[in-house]
């Protein structure tokens, strides 16, 4: 822990430093315009000075001391009439961390894995969006095989059925039986022609 020395002083944080060097500075500034040898103005200023709560570090207490030792000395009050000095501000302490359990590390590290195992999930659900979503997939070109593989099998079938049909009306044909169509007929349009011309 860094200590900081002023006139004689000594501070354990740089806040109580530098407020007790402001201090030091305004008593040496009214020590400078007042004649503090005067009791009347110095129980004045004394008054004051705790009033207003301009004193707080060991520097400032001081020369309140210095102040009351005037009036006092000079017989002008009584040391039980003056007002009461007020404390020093300590600075609040830190409350000193307690080192974390085998429980709390735990803790941390569960949460940590855990943060850890999403964010790869996120990564492996977005490679396979990636994967599965882009033109140049492997995966899209094997759906895309499947898929022409399917309609091939289809033309096949179809090719076969009407290769048969057209078996059946050379067949037909062949032994006379014609379907014509007649326009307008009242029975969809087609007639049996049994042949006898």
């Amino acid at each position: 822990m860094a200590e900081y020395k002023y006139k004689g002083y000594t501070f354990f944080t740089e806040e109580e430093y530098r407020e007790a060097k402001k201090e030091a500075e305004a008593i040496e500034y009214l020590k400078n315009r007042s004649d503090l040898s005067d009791p009347a103005t110095a129980a004045k200023l004394h008054d004051r000075l705790i009033e207003r709560r301009m004193v707080t570090t060991p520097i400032g207490i001081d020369f309140l001391k210095e102040l009351r030792a005037v009036i006092v000395k000079n017989g002008f009050i009584t040391e039980d009439k003056l007002k009461p000095l007020p404390d020093i501000k300590k600075p609040a302490k830190k409350p000193k961390k307690k080192p974390p359990t085998k429980i709390q590390r735990l803790e941390r590290a569960n949460a940590l894995l855990r943060l850890v195992v999403f964010g790869l999930l996120v990564i492996i659900v977005g490679m396979f969006v990636i994967v599965l979503t882009g033109k140049s997939s492997p995966l899209r070109a094997v759906y895309e095989r499947q898929i022409l593989d399917k309609y091939a099998s289809w033309q096949e079938e179809l090719d076969k059925k009407q290769a048969e049909i057209n078996e059946k009306l050379y067949f037909l044909e062949q032994n006379g039986i014609y379907f014509e169509e007649e326009k307008g007929a009242g029975n969809g349009g087609t007639t049996e022609d049994t042949g006898s011309r």
